[in-house]
């Protein structure tokens, strides 16, 4: 069950941004409303618990300190401790810039992400989705789903993945076994496999659902 704390968070933070448009006061490229405490940078400054974040901030959380970001009712992101990201938006759809660690979303279709290497993250327009990417130091790349469906794309490939699974985008093939010699060719080569995770993923991904006392379940998908 939700805390009471959890609680009042999510309808403040939704009724602030419900105000914004009555007020006048919504600018062009507002993504949402932070929240988060401890270590957290917004663009190279210390964050203050709680603001507006627009399109084009930049976002660095310290090794305990998450951050909570609402744009409505059904378009969320969790921060993971750790992350960087920058946030862009065009027209409606809101796209993380994730360059390392782990951010968690749930949207009807309005939020994406983007990771190096040219690959993209995209949900299923209309259906609720629920899941984490992941940018690990070695330059792995992780996509868990929980409900719903996105779609794994770069340049040259791209892979559905559904609810229950884990895609893994390795670079220089990582994972895979290969004899061949390091060439400049060789090591543009990335692996591209999909897990069946039953709901959760291993690894990095593991702890996703450990969110149901605390935050993932209860704010992300209320």
């Amino acid at each position: 069950m939700k805390s009471l704390r959890t609680q009042t968070l999510a309808v403040c933070l939704s009724g602030m941004l419900a105000a914004l448009p009555v007020l006048g006061s919504s600018p062009q490229g507002l993504v949402g409303v932070a929240q988060g405490m401890g270590t957290i940078q917004i663009n190279g400054h210390a964050f203050g618990g709680q603001a507006s974040l627009f399109s084009g901030d930049r976002i660095l959380t310290g090794t305990k300190s998450p951050l909570m970001v609402i744009s409505s009712a059904a378009e969320r992101m969790r921060f993971e401790p750790g992350t960087q990201a920058r946030l862009s938006k065009q027209n409606r759809t809101t796209t993380i810039r994730l360059n390392l660690g782990a951010v968690d979303f749930r949207t009807a279709g309005e939020i994406q992400a983007a990771l190096p290497d040219g690959i993209s993250v995209e949900p299923m327009a209309g259906k609720t989705t629920l899941a984490r990417v992941s940018r690990l130091a070695n330059g792995t790349d992780e996509v868990a789903v929980y409900k719903g469906s996105v779609t794994v794309a770069d340049a040259s490939e791209s892979m559905n993945v559904s609810a229950g699974h884990t895609a893994v985008v390795g670079p220089n093939g990582a994972g895979a076994q290969n004899n061949q010699s390091n060439d400049k060719n060789n090591r543009k080569k990335k692996m591209w496999a999909i897990f069946i995770t039953s709901g959760l993923s291993a690894g990095a991904v593991a702890g996703i659902l450990a969110y149901n006392q605390t935050n993932f379940v209860s704010v992300v998908d209320p």
